[in-house]
């Protein structure tokens, strides 16, 4: 295991799990429901300054995204074990983190008024670095595992570029609603999902890159994922450092549940069954993965 120098050891963090509030503040909540209480089945201390999480892989692992501002890095964790596995230095300028089924892992990259997204093999060998329009805010990796769909921060609001990780070109670019903070796509990349910060999540067709539709999760949202049988959609959200995630059901759009998330929970991932979530809650000083029952 390669350490990264000027990190901050890992500390573990105990989270108490609280309601973000009634799901009557969503139009098409189900009434009276609130946001189920549940013990996590597995806390992973995490490096400190955690600020983003890649999702579960087949064998078990995840990665993490954290550092600070003179030192970033991405650590490999086994959820199994709550073991960090490795870890690797990356740019001061990383912002999002995402691994594909292949074991490569993408790094997106803010810089003033440029971004990028760098590649890495698992155990850390720069593949390629590729340059984007506009600095990254977040990644997401598409049903057919070699897309990447890239959130910028564009000069006239907010955009996503559709990298092929293959060929490591953007095939197109799709404008999204100024608010959103995170895009999540469908099972077979036919639509994407982006969350605004206000709680609305608009749909987008992306042979087209034109919104076809619309719907309302609550509000603040932070972070979203598809389920992996790409039936429901998970969106965290809440305000402060209190946080639920609203289960929605796509073929509905509506919240058919919601479940209380760790308290400053920043980054949201799916578990490879669908009855759990992964969730990373990161406070100043000290950083976990908690992996939680969503059914």
């Amino acid at each position: 295991m390669r350490a990264v120098l000027g990190l901050a050891l890992t500390v573990g963090l105990s989270v108490t799990l609280a309601a973000c509030g009634s799901s009557t503040s969503v139009a098409k909540h189900a009434k009276g429901k609130g946001a189920r209480r549940a013990l996590p089945t597995a806390i992973v201390p995490v490096s400190r300054g955690a600020e983003a999480l890649g999702p579960l892989q087949s064998n078990g692992l995840f990665a993490v995204l954290a550092g600070n501002a003179s030192a970033q890095g991405v650590f490999t964790y086994d959820l199994a074990n709550h073991t960090e596995v490795d870890s690797f230095s990356v740019s001061n300028l990383a912002t999002s983190v995402t691994e594909l089924p292949s074991g490569v892992i993408a790094v997106g990259l803010a810089g003033n008024g440029v971004g990028a997204v760098d590649l890495y093999s698992g155990s850390g060998h720069q593949i390629a670095s590729i340059p984007v329009a506009d600095p990254v805010r977040a990644l997401a990796v598409g049903g057919d595992g070699a897309t990447i769909y890239v959130l910028m921060n564009s000069s006239g609001g907010r955009a996503v570029a559709v990298l092929d990780a293959t060929t490591r070109l953007a095939s197109t670019t799709i404008p999204v609603d100024s608010q959103t903070v995170a895009v999540a796509p469908s099972l077979h990349d036919h639509e994407l999902y982006g969350l605004d910060a206000t709680g609305s999540v608009s749909v987008y067709a992306t042979s087209t890159g034109q919104r076809i539709g619309s719907f309302a999760v609550g509000h603040s949202g932070v972070d979203l994922v598809l389920s992996p049988n790409g039936t429901q959609l998970y969106v965290l959200k809440g305000r402060g450092g209190i946080r639920n995630v609203a289960v929605v059901d796509l073929a509905t759009e509506r919240d058919i549940a919601a479940v209380a998330a760790p308290a400053g929970s920043v980054s949201l991932q799916a578990g490879l069954s669908g009855h759990h979530l992964l969730e990373l809650a990161s406070i100043a000083s000290a950083a976990n993965v908690q992996e939680l029952p969503v059914s």
